[in-house]
């Protein structure tokens, strides 16, 4: 799927801080930024410059300057979303950021939808389902067994695991076809032991995924309790 719109958002938690970052992804983000970037070389240009570099100068809005910044260019499809990406890291007050972001949405952008970023990231290849959902996860850990588990998913442990059995399976689904195809040189003799064994294995690897799912849920979102009992049992000492 091709996407080839721009979109920016400011990508900084909401509220007064040191550093505040609008983040620019789509086929003319860079071309977007170099509108109303001027770096301090002025002889450069972001569309010439190397992937993963950073760059510093001032937003322009015409003449007026409107922040000192720093600039980051990440070339597709070595980015996050797996597009042409650059952040802008400015001074942090929400003024200066919504005037920026303006100023970048009257270039050439438009206003990222909720979660849009991630989700470009998965449908450019760059992270799979259970990796876009460990970024939520990441997010929103409240401990650290939370914190933990949501950095593996997101490093691909569920994905490699979940690979290893689609690869197991579609090894003797191709067999059996050959076998099928070509019994003279290829025999089934016996195959039905060895093929009850890989399903057994699989079918005790997907339980397990399925387990710690449910296990790894209730240690990130604790489970709903009611206490009952009759006025001044001790419910209240419980806690």
């Amino acid at each position: 799927m091709k996407i080839t719109d721009t979109i920016a958002a400011i990508s900084s938690a909401a509220g007064n801080s040191g550093i505040g970052i609008i983040r620019v992804s789509g086929d003319e983000a860079i071309e977007v930024v170099d509108k109303i970037f001027r770096p301090a070389n002025k002889n450069k240009k972001l569309a010439n410059v190397e992937s993963h570099t950073v760059h510093y100068g001032h937003i322009m809005d015409g003449d007026k300057t409107l922040d000192q910044v720093l600039v980051i260019v990440m070339k597709n499809p070595h980015s996050y979303t797996g597009e042409d990406t650059v952040e802008i890291d400015c001074h942090g007050g929400m003024l200066i950021l919504k005037k920026v972001l303006d100023l970048v949405l009257k270039n050439g952008a438009r206003t990222a939808e909720p979660g849009e970023f991630t989700k470009r990231a998965f449908l450019n290849g760059r992270i799979d389902l259970s990796q876009a959902e460990a970024v939520m996860d990441l997010i929103n850990s409240k401990n650290d067994f939370a914190l933990n588990s949501s950095i593996e998913q997101l490093k691909g442990g569920v994905s490699d695991a979940i690979k290893d059995i689609r690869k197991d399976i579609i090894y003797h689904i191709a067999y059996i076809e050959s076998a099928l195809d070509d019994p003279e040189h290829i025999s089934l003799d016996g195959y039905d032991e060895e093929i009850t064994e890989m399903l057994n294995e699989n079918i005790n690897k997907i339980s397990k995924l399925v387990n710690s799912f449910d296990n790894g849920r209730i240690m990130k979102e604790g489970i709903k309790t009611v206490i009952l009992g009759k006025p001044n049992a001790g419910k209240s000492s419980l806690l």
